[in-house]
C-alpha cells in the first residue's frame, strides 16, 4: 500500500497494491500548520487495520516532506499521536 498527496484536493490518499483508494486523511492548510480534520476508510473494510495504517503513513509522509507542523482535529488522529509519541514533535 502507498500513501498518495493530492495537494489540489487536500488531502492523502491511501491505495493498495492495485491502486484502489482504500482511505483518505483530508486536512485544511492554516500557514505552516496542517488541520488534519478526518481519517477514514471504506465501511466494508473497517476493522482490518486500515486506519492505523493510513495515519501512521500518512504521518510519516508529512514529517519527511511538510516542513511546518500539524494540528490533529480528527480523533481518531490525535488519540493514535497521543499512542505514538514519535510523531508529537509535528504537532503545533
Amino acid at each position: 500500500m502507498t500513501i498518495r498527496h493530492e495537494p489540489d484536493a487536500s488531502r492523502y490518499v491511501y491505495l493498495d497494491g492495485a491502486g484502489v483508494e482504500t482511505g483518505e486523511v483530508e486536512y485544511q492548510r492554516d500557514g505552516d500548520t496542517l488541520r488534519l480534520l478526518r481519517a477514514e476508510v471504506p465501511m466494508e473494510r473497517r476493522g482490518e487495520g486500515l486506519g492505523l495504517a493510513l495515519v501512521r503513513e500518512t504521518l510519516e509522509m508529512i514529517r519527511d516532506e511538510h516542513h511546518g507542523t500539524i494540528q490533529p482535529i480528527c480523533p481518531f488522529i490525535a488519540k493514535f499521536m497521543v499512542k505514538n509519541p514519535e510523531f508529537q514533535a509535528l504537532r503545533a
